[in-house]
């Protein structure tokens, strides 16, 4: 059954192939976010060291292979800290086609520390297989080490996690790269952080909802949010980039985290959907697997418990999906067609984890 083709639109396959590690285990996690802060910095202004050797191109293509293997057209590596990844993904095209389109969000440290003339020049002649859409910045941490930004704070640990940067500062860092078309997404996860990047993006584009819409400017994970911050979203045209399985994962934590009455603000997709607020998914990998089809079940029904997945641990309800939005949210049928036994969105919900992956069939970019 020749379905639209699956895409991961927020990944770190790359950098996972070139061997960069991620900081493993929360403490980790929460010291590395307290560096950055403390500098006055964020993670996407610290850049990749070096990426040598002439195996890169190989590595990355595997890195592909595997993704198109799992039902996967394309995917989107979110935040890119070196241009050696570029570089070796323009070898790989020149050998022969990618096994999967690669769109690219460029480092806020990457793209501003280049300039303008460079990274413009590098967007325009990308190959027919890769594309540079935009830019991330980073506003807040993460959910389990305490640190993304809450208006109240941690019912655990009673502070308020870390903000980054505030409105007027993302706002000046946002301006000229939109100005030139470069498509914009912010990590926030807690709501204080939403709120700060929702005042950015009023900012740049001067409440213009309009201009807003027209440039789909994105937040990524949105994880904890208000009524309030959901409507501003679906008002101004925002993207939420979201993940399913971080409501799987993560339910185990959001009581102790928010408290019993806040922990229903967390990952609201169904109250996202209701509202209009236009939702694509990404699996965050390697933070969450990256085969497809276990974010669609996890996103349908919370669970997956599909041998080597991970957890049987069901999401809150308030982070499922109907099967049409779901399935549309992890699609494009302009990307390609992905090959299943069965067709999501014909089968009962709780059968969507038996679909197997027959294969997958990118397309390029148009010129």
């Amino acid at each position: 059954m020749r379905v639209p083709g699956f895409v991961d639109h927020h990944a770190h396959l790359l950098r996972t192939a070139a061997g960069v590690p991620f900081p493993q285990g929360t403490a980790a996690v929460r010291q590395f976010h307290l560096r950055v802060a403390a500098e006055g910095s964020t993670p996407m202004d610290v850049l990749d060291p070096p990426l040598r050797g002439p195996d890169l191109p190989g590595r990355l293509g595997a890195a592909l292979a595997t993704a198109a293997a799992s039902g996967l057209v394309e995917i989107t590596e979110m935040g890119m800290r070196s241009w050696d990844y570029l570089d070796a993904l323009t070898a790989a095209q020149e050998a022969a086609p990618l096994p999967a389109r690669v769109r690219i969000y460029l480092a806020s440290g990457l793209a501003e520390g280049s300039g303008a003339a460079e990274i413009d020049a590098r967007r325009a002649d990308c190959g027919s297989w890769v594309r540079l859409e935009g830019v991330k910045f980073y506003a807040d941490g993460w959910l389990g080490p305490r640190t993304c930004a809450l208006c109240q704070g941690f019912a655990d640990t009673g502070d308020r996690g870390l903000l980054f940067t505030d409105a007027v500062r993302l706002a000046r860092r946002v301006t000229p790269l939109a100005a030139r078309g470069w498509r914009i997404a912010t990590h926030a996860i807690g709501d204080r952080a939403v709120q700060a990047v929702l005042d950015a993006y009023d900012l740049v584009w001067d409440r213009d909802r309009a201009a807003m819409a027209a440039a789909t400017p994105r937040i990524e994970h949105a994880s904890v949010l208000s009524g309030d911050l959901i409507a501003r979203m679906a008002v101004g045209g925002v993207t939420a980039c979201i993940q399913p399985s971080f409501a799987v994962t993560d339910a185990g934590l959001l009581e102790a985290a928010l408290g019993p009455r806040r922990s229903g603000s967390a990952y609201p997709f169904a109250a996202m959907a209701d509202a209009g607020v236009r939702m694509l998914a990404g699996s965050d990998y390697p933070i969450e697997v990256l085969e497809p089809m276990v974010g669609l079940a996890r996103l349908i029904g919370g669970r997956s418990d599909r041998a080597g997945f991970g957890t049987a641990r069901s999401a809150p309800a308030q982070a499922w999906l109907p099967v049409p939005a779901a399935f549309a949210s992890m699609t494009d049928p302009l990307a390609g067609q992905t090959l299943l036994t069965a067709d999501p969105r014909t089968v009962p919900p709780d059968e969507i984890d038996s679909i197997a992956v027959a294969g997958a069939a990118a397309l390029p970019f148009p010129s």
